[in-house]
């Protein structure tokens, strides 16, 4: 009997194809600027295709700010994240914007919502409330921690900086996109100028 292929080498199952695609759609042009028929003619499949997985595009909106919230619960639950020093975690988040930057200046998902907000359907825009409140959480506590043991300085509460640095890297990939990299690096250089002693 032939052993089914490792998961690794099997082609992504049709639900996680249109999220993939529709994650890239709202990074690149926002999520008002792109269609069921848009998501089909990528895939090669009829749009009833995608109304199959998700019924409205408000479902989709919503499924694709849900999976990002799983994505960062892991990201800050690995231990190669967890085990590291508070400036090292930091490092790690500041790599995550870099990424976004070298994948053809694409913005983060906050920063690619936040301008849409209003026009967002009321579950997505609670999933966005709740991922970036989760963010912003945990970086506080990364700044917490970094400033009681010495290893970071910034003036204010752990939570009011956390806000500052988020909010600077998700304008920061707005600027890069209008301009080149050379803004975000200068930015970001900025910030470690300011956290670290």
């Amino acid at each position: 009997m032939m052993k089914a292929p490792a998961a690794s080498t099997l082609a992504p199952d049709t639900r996680t194809r249109i999220l993939d695609l529709a994650e890239g759609l709202l990074l690149e042009r926002g999520f008002n600027a792109f269609s069921y028929q848009h998501l089909a003619r990528e895939l090669g499949v009829k749009p009833a295709a995608i109304h199959y997985h998700f019924p409205s595009k408000d479902d989709l909106g919503t499924a694709l700010v849900a999976r990002q919230l799983r994505r960062l619960r892991k990201w800050r639950g690995l231990p190669r994240v967890t085990n590291l020093e508070p400036v090292q975690q930091l490092d790690a988040l500041l790599a995550v914007y870099d990424n976004h930057l070298g994948h053809d200046r694409r913005v983060c998902l906050f920063g690619a919502l936040a301008a849409d907000f209003r026009t967002l359907p009321v579950p997505m825009q609670a999933e966005l409330r709740t991922f970036n409140r989760e963010l912003t959480e945990w970086l506080a506590e990364v700044l917490a921690v970094g400033r009681a043991t010495g290893a970071l300085r910034f003036v204010g509460s752990p939570a009011a900086k956390a806000a500052q640095v988020l909010t600077t890297l998700a304008g920061a990939l707005q600027v890069a996109r209008v301009h080149d990299e050379t803004p975000f690096r200068v930015i970001v250089g900025q910030l470690r100028l300011e956290l670290l002693p």
